[in-house]
């Protein structure tokens, strides 16, 4: 059975962003335009556009026209890579602020989430991460001091991972994260560039090392305005 036509077309015009022929930030023909170039109704070429905004693939200004959007940085949460791997993988320059960098006692929370005696000596980072210079996602990390005494505000600019398993030769094993939508206030909102009472997607992660020693607990506000989650399901059998 064949394809829908509105479904064809946007298969036409994906395959045309994809590569390249349409390139990111180029203005679409106009409807009449494609009416005449696929000899189809103005309701046809409507529905093969609207689904691939609805895609992500384009975006309307109004007055304007309709553009190809920048495709978003992908965070797949079953693949275990660092802000800068995921984001350059997508052909953007990804880029940290550094906000605060402690060394604080930890807290009772803090101690069972990396393992520690309540009061042990822990880093206590909040990043700022940006993509193409536009705050994407705020960052809180708690490193132990006793794993990482050298730990420095220079590593942190970069790949934190990076620093892990280059500088000190450490393999990471995996991270445990949940992730749940929050309504964020204050000064999260006005670090991400956003409005009090907005929704962002809260990821928590807590990562360990191979001999399955606790290195790290995260806390990850992410704005998802340029970024996206990804999954992969497999049916056993």
């Amino acid at each position: 059975m064949n394809k829908p036509r509105y479904l064809q077309i946007a298969d036409t015009l994906r395959e045309k962003i994809k590569s390249g022929e349409l390139p990111v930030g180029s203005i679409l023909p106009t409807e009449s335009e494609l009416q005449t170039k696929f000899d189809v109704s103005r309701v046809t070429i409507r529905k093969a556009m609207q689904l691939l905004v609805e895609n992500d693939l384009l975006y309307r200004q109004r007055g304007s026209g309709t553009y190809v959007k920048a495709p978003r940085a992908q965070h797949n949460v079953l693949q275990l890579t660092g802000f800068v791997e995921e984001v350059s993988a997508q052909g953007k320059t990804p880029s940290s602020k550094i906000i605060t960098f402690e060394l604080l006692d930890c807290t009772q929370s803090i101690a069972e989430k990396l393992n520690l005696e309540v009061g042990a000596e822990v880093y206590s980072i909040r990043r700022l991460r940006l993509i193409n210079d536009e705050p994407e996602v705020l960052e809180h990390t708690y490193l132990p001091v006793a794993l990482f005494p050298d730990l420095s505000i220079k590593a942190m600019r970069s790949s934190k991972y990076d620093y892990i398993e280059k500088t000190k030769s450490l393999k990471i094993k995996l991270s445990r994260q949940s992730m749940k939508p929050e309504i964020i206030q204050g000064s999260i909102a006005k670090e991400l560039n956003m409005k009090s009472g907005e929704a962002v997607i809260r990821v928590d992660s807590v990562g360990e090392l191979t001999g399955g020693q606790v290195f790290e607990y995260t806390v990850h506000h992410f704005r998802v305005n340029q970024y996206s989650f990804d999954y992969i399901a497999y049916r056993e059998g």
